[in-house]
C-alpha cells in the first residue's frame, strides 16, 4: 500500500441508536440528558441503565478513491473510558449500511492503551477528571472503499446504571 491518510472525527459525531429514559439515566446530575446523553466539548458522555445494551454509531466521512485509486481501510481507532462498571461489549464496522465486519466478538471489551490528557495547571479545575483508552482494530485484510463507513460499537451496563464516554473515533486509509 502507498499513500495513508488518518482521518478523526469529534465526540459529537457520535449516535446512540436507541434514545429515551428507558436506555439512558441523566448524566452528571444533569437532568435534562435523561434519555439522550450529554454532548460536552470535552467528550460525550451516556449513562446507561443497569442491565441495558446499547449501540453507539460514529459516521467517519471517507474518501473512496483518490487520483484514480481505490482507497483501503486498514485500521479503525477509538478513543473513550467506562465509570461505574459499564464496558465496551462489540465493536463492527459497517460499509455501505450492509456490509458488516466483526471487530472484537460479542461480549469481548476490546484491548486499549491509556491516552493520559495533558492539562496545564490553571485549567484543571475546568476540565473533568478522566481515563482516556485508545482502542485499535486492525482489519485482516484492506477493505476497499465504495460506500461509507461507520464504526459501530456496543457498550453495556451491569446491574446498576453505568456511564460510557466517547472522546472521538478515526480511521486509516490508505491507497495503492
Amino acid at each position: 500500500m502507498g499513500v495513508t491518510s488518518r482521518i478523526w472525527v469529534p465526540a459529537a459525531s457520535v449516535q446512540p441508536q436507541e434514545r429515551g429514559p428507558d436506555y439512558f439515566a441523566p448524566v452528571d446530575g444533569a437532568p435534562w440528558s435523561e434519555g439522550s446523553g450529554f454532548y460536552r466539548g470535552f467528550f460525550s458522555a451516556f449513562r446507561l441503565r443497569g442491565g441495558k445494551d446499547a449501540w453507539f454509531h460514529f459516521p467517519i466521512p471517507a474518501i473512496v478513491e483518490q487520483d484514480g485509486q481505490t482507497l483501503h481501510l486498514t485500521e479503525l481507532q477509538l478513543m473513550w473510558e467506562v465509570l461505574d462498571g459499564a464496558r465496551l461489549s462489540w465493536a463492527t464496522l459497517q460499509h455501505g449500511g450492509m456490509e458488516r465486519v466483526e471487530l472484537i466478538p460479542r461480549l469481548t471489551s476490546p484491548d486499549s492503551i491509556a491516552v493520559p490528557a495533558d492539562i496545564p495547571a490553571e485549567a484543571r479545575p475546568w476540565h473533568p477528571q478522566c481515563d482516556r483508552r485508545l482502542s485499535t482494530f486492525t482489519l485482516e485484510r484492506p477493505l476497499p472503499l465504495r460506500f461509507g463507513i461507520q464504526l459501530c460499537v456496543m457498550a453495556s451496563a451491569a446491574e446498576t446504571d453505568g456511564t460510557v464516554r466517547f472522546f472521538g473515533a478515526g480511521a486509516r486509509l490508505t491507497a495503492g
